[in-house]
């Protein structure tokens, strides 16, 4: 009873110190020459340009006048170097909102201050998958989940209508799932029937950004295919079925049902799809369609997006998912850590802005106290297809230096390159990672 009373003690102690900047204690966070300040580097998780963070701020700033938050926006392109070289000249934020790819590794290479006192207060509210996805290889959390959703393909609904496609897209049945031969056919249809210039879909392969969708559509097609084994120990996407996927995408490329995009970036091929030149994407999700929702055109209007798993012969498709939260840098300054980690729990938890967050993302809320509305058919099947979900292996240790291999390996494919040694080669170089 001495021990459990001691960790209950310890843990509100240091609970109490986190949030002691609240309520009537909001001066706590001041030190004797004013506020402490804290830096708020942003990736555009929430659309626009930083005016709903900048709102978002305010709000925190008005309930926590100890606190200061400087706010900067960064892009997906060079965000991620900018923060490495700041890391590297101890420059960094003491804060920012992210996934688990780049939070999780920044935890493991001890940069981040862990989040342990802050998530345990909320943790049986926060969904298992995102929770696990949040840790640190030391078990500590070094990021606190606030959203999460599936990234999938996405058809342009009024483009289909307008060429009689639109019933071959298996989308009013509840789960939407199909065959690749399904798609194959809406993909030949679609060939034949688009004007020049526009394409049915696009495979694009010249960086790593926007892998996780082309790991996603590569593992469906036949099924059965895992990029890893299920230990999340050992990469396998080398087997037959993955070498027939790979063999599909070629012969896709070559009879023109697929773009060749070895040159192109994930951004190039949703901008053709938000476009209408491209009738499809194989990279989406609510959160890129409310980032790119003034680039969505067709004919003049913004045209309705059907969102749809990956086609999979063996009847289970599988989605890659994002899990969005928040991170504090330890910059070796225990004020501002702690001022960061106020702005985590108010992110996340505040009665007002906790649901505004979510809805911002376009996403759903990891939290099962966090409430928002569906108002549309797409926002209730992103909300079901949670199911669909396979391993997050995004914070595997190899992970990092396992997609500077993928995007090579694709490009070899789609440039001809022979399926066998192309799968056997990157599955070599990913295995080899120490």
């Amino acid at each position: 009873m001495k021990k459990l009373l001691s960790c209950v003690l310890g843990f509100a102690l240091l609970t109490s110190a986190v949030f002691a900047m609240g309520g009537s204690d909001n001066n706590a966070a001041a030190s004797s020459n004013g506020p402490v300040t804290i830096t708020w580097w942003e990736f555009p998780n929430f659309g626009g340009e930083g005016d709903f963070e900048r709102s978002l701020i305010a709000a925190f700033e008005a309930k926590n006048p100890g606190i200061k938050v400087n706010f900067e926006m960064i892009s997906y392109a060079d965000g991620p170097a900018k923060i490495t070289t700041a890391i590297a000249s101890n420059t960094a934020p003491d804060f920012t909102y992210d996934a688990p790819g780049r939070v999780i590794a920044w935890g493991n290479d001890g940069i981040l201050a862990p989040l342990d006192d802050v998530v345990g207060m909320e943790k049986a509210n926060l969904a298992a998958g995102p929770l696990a996805a949040s840790k640190g290889a030391d078990g500590k959390f070094y990021m606190y989940p606030v959203h999460s959703g599936g990234f999938m393909m996405a058809f342009n609904k009024e483009m289909l209508e307008d060429l009689g496609l639109l019933d071959m897209l298996p989308y009013k049945t509840a789960d939407r799932t199909w065959t690749l031969k399904q798609y194959e056919d809406l993909l030949k249809a679609l060939k034949e029937k688009l004007p020049a210039g526009k394409v049915p879909a696009v495979f694009y392969a010249k960086s790593q950004g926007g892998d996780q969708g082309t790991r996603a559509f590569m593992v469906n097609l036949y099924g059965n295919a895992p990029l890893m084994n299920k230990d999340l120990t050992k990469y396998t996407f080398n087997n037959a079925n993955a070498v027939k996927n790979a063999q599909w995408l070629q012969n896709a490329v070559k009879e023109g049902w697929m773009m060749n995009g070895s040159a192109l970036q994930a951004g190039d091929a949703i901008d053709m799809y938000c476009s209408s030149n491209a009738a499809s994407t194989i990279l989406y999700s609510l959160q890129l369609e409310r980032i790119n929702e003034s680039k969505i055109n067709y004919n003049g209007k913004k045209f309705t997006s059907i969102f749809m798993p990956f086609p999979n012969d063996a009847g289970n498709p599988v989605l890659e998912f994002i899990v969005g939260g928040t991170c504090v840098f330890n910059n070796g300054d225990e004020a501002k850590i702690m001022a960061a980690k106020k702005l985590a729990h108010f992110i996340a938890t505040d009665p007002e802005w906790a649901p505004k967050v979510i809805e911002a993302t376009g996403l759903f809320p990891v939290s099962s106290k966090i409430k928002v509305q569906l108002k549309t058919d797409e926002q209730k099947w992103n909300a079901n297809a949670v199911k669909f979900f396979g391993a997050f292996y995004n914070t595997v240790p190899s992970f990092t230096e396992m997609r500077t291999y993928w995007f090579p390996a694709m490009q070899a494919l789609l440039n001809g390159q022979d399926a066998q040694k192309t799968l056997d080669t990157f599955v070599t170089q990913s295995n080899n990672i120490k």
